[in-house]
């Protein structure tokens, strides 16, 4: 039995929530053309959850007690997955995640709770700039599909940093290639110009070379996590970087993972300690840590 929240058939499930938060557009100007904004109205429903955790999250001094106590509020919350359109919309679930959107929905809430007045307009504009490449909604090839691409992108963003290396992590580089490899998955691939564009995208990702803990040396280090540390899951499959993701958690004297679990189908804390969770995991590998950025 496994988790995987990352390019498999269900990602094209019509679970969605769609966000969008004025009906109205707006142009953005990119190279020589403008990519034009759609907006509808939120969910009165989501609209609760986000006023909810917002004043959760400011009841927390940094970004870190502020990520995990949003992310602890949402155990319970069911599995579910964005899924594909023709069109490419900003889609914001609170009622539905998957392992990628709870730990991204969790940062973006505590992000926008810096502000004083933030409201869901805020979760959103920070939920785009790290969803989407440069933070422009531009069609499906601008939805970054990759988390190595994510987290290199909240890294660029001043949000978190890889301490992989520093916690003794052997270099890992993959070619990236698992969308394009399988474009029956992916509806939106039947275009010729989108598949070029994601393998455009495939290619520039394939040139870094990260670091990674692998799955044996994970009890080594797990005296150096610290609760709210964000844990990407290494991936053995054929051109696919990572396959799942969740928050370190302290429980019982140990770190456990903090996830949305497609088998248990909602978010839960792992009841393994997360080394034991991981080889546990067929088809997952090791995992690379990233740390939440204080601001002063």
């Amino acid at each position: 039995m496994r988790n995987y929240c990352f390019h498999l058939p269900t990602l094209h499930t019509a679970i969605r929530v769609l966000l969008l938060l004025l009906m109205a557009t707006s142009s953005v100007a990119q190279g020589d053309r403008a990519v034009l904004l759609s907006t509808a109205p939120i969910d009165p429903a989501d609209a609760a959850i986000l006023a909810e955790k917002l004043a959760l999250a400011r009841k927390h001094n940094n970004l870190t007690a502020r990520t995990l106590a949003v992310a602890q509020s949402l155990q319970g919350t069911p599995y579910g997955t964005l899924g594909a359109s023709p069109d490419e919309y900003l889609v914001l679930s609170t009622r539905v995640l998957d392992c990628w959107t709870f730990v991204e929905l969790s940062l973006a809430i505590a992000l926008a709770a810096q502000h004083e007045d933030a409201s869901e307009a805020t979760v959103a504009d920070y939920v785009r700039q790290l969803r989407y490449w440069g933070g422009t909604v531009d069609g499906y090839a601008s939805r970054i599909h990759y988390l190595s691409g994510w987290l290199r992108q909240a890294q660029d963003l001043g949000y978190l940093y890889d301490i992989t290396r520093d916690l003794g992590g052997q270099p890992y580089h993959k070619e990236i290639r698992y969308m394009s490899d399988h474009p029956e998955l992916y509806p939106p691939l039947q275009n010729h110009e989108t598949l070029r564009q994601i393998r455009q995208i495939e290619t520039r990702l394939s040139r870094r070379t990260h670091h990674y803990i692998p799955q044996h040396d994970i009890e080594r280090i797990e005296h150096r996590l610290q609760p709210g540390d964000i844990v990407a899951i290494t991936s053995a499959r054929p051109g696919l970087d990572f396959a799942h993701l969740g928050f370190a958690v302290a429980h019982n004297g140990r770190m456990h993972l903090l996830h949305a679990s497609s088998l248990q189908g909602r978010v839960v804390v792992s009841a393994q300690p997360l080394g034991a969770y991981v080889r546990s995991q067929k088809g997952q590998t090791g995992i690379v840590v990233v740390r939440l950025v204080e601001r002063l």
